[in-house]
């Protein structure tokens, strides 16, 4: 690394090319400019395709031949426009140490890990004023980092400074779903199931399709006026008289995302639905509270 980096402008930009499809333009300042941006190009493409296809291309190599090539890149521009005569080598340490401080949210990381590797030393307060910024403007634009950020939208990413967050997603739903409810068909009446309303413990009323198809709900309030004759309804059905819930959750979403809707809409309970809109129940924060604390007792078990 150190022989590489002790290359003339001229020599590290022929060596980049002398290999390839256009090694008889090697002596050409744009040839070779152009050449580095598309390969800068090109190893970026194949870095995203090879990761994104589930493909063990690694992060740590591409990055620092990306940052190295914009590093190069950009100094070798400037000198081609005669602007100023910038040293090429730094730049392409300083590309790389950018590109591990941003990419992989350690500017510590990029910072020594380059000047251990490349003997540079004397660039220290360079890299780290690049290691601060490139990290900086990643950090702005992505909270998590390309190791933390699948774990983060999966919520899978547990952090002890976050409790909260922590207890949520250990839990599922399918571990806090209720089932104990009177289901009423569309077709039937107030009339027709008024035994079963009165002597509910619930105060909600799933209304499903024989094919197990959730419509909506009813409240045990509502139900109660039209039985008193205080509303019209008694022979009504309950496709009719069915409400809209203020949101519904699907059984295999996370606990974080079950609390932000609650949160959102000021509701204690949500339907859960299956495949295809298929009922299967409620959850409510009761539920979930109990079995947050269920969980925070087991971790104190686990601590002691």
């Amino acid at each position: 690394m150190r022989a590489y980096l002790s290359l003339s402008t001229n020599g590290f930009g022929k060596s980049k090319i002398l290999n390839s499809l256009f090694s008889e333009y090697h002596n050409i300042g744009f040839v070779v400019f152009g050449y580095t941006l598309l390969t800068l190009f090109g190893k970026s493409f194949a870095a995203l395709f090879t990761l994104n296809g589930g493909g063990n291309g690694g992060v740590f190599g591409p990055s620092l031949v990306m940052g190295g090539l914009l590093g190069f890149a950009f100094s070798y521009g400037i000198n081609l426009t005669g602007l100023a005569e910038l040293n090429v080598p730094n730049f392409v340490v300083a590309g790389m140490a950018g590109a591990l401080s941003g990419i992989m949210h350690a500017p510590l990381t990029g910072m020594f890990l380059i000047a251990e590797v490349t003997g540079g030393y004397t660039l220290m307060v360079p890299l780290m004023l690049v290691c601060s910024i490139s990290y900086l403007i990643n950090r702005t634009m992505l909270k998590h980092s390309i190791y933390t950020k699948v774990l983060a939208e999966s919520g899978d990413l547990i952090s002890y400074e976050d409790k909260d967050r922590s207890v949520l997603s250990m839990m599922r739903i399918k571990y806090v779903l209720e089932t104990n409810f009177v289901i009423l068909r569309p077709d039937e009446t107030p009339k027709s199931r008024q035994h079963d309303i009165i002597h509910s413990k619930r105060n909600i009323f799933p209304i499903v399709s024989h094919d197990g198809k959730f419509i909506g709900l009813v409240n045990s309030e509502y139900l109660f006026s039209i039985l008193l004759g205080e509303l019209d309804g008694l022979d009504t059905t309950f496709e009719k008289l069915a409400q809209k819930p203020n949101d519904i959750v699907v059984i295999h979403e996370s606990m974080e995302s079950v609390m932000s809707k609650m949160n959102k809409e000021d509701t204690w309970i949500l339907p859960v639905l299956g495949p295809e809109q298929k009922y299967l129940g409620f959850v409510s924060k009761s539920s979930v509270f109990n079995k947050y604390r269920a969980l925070l007792i087991r971790q104190g078990h686990y601590l002691e």
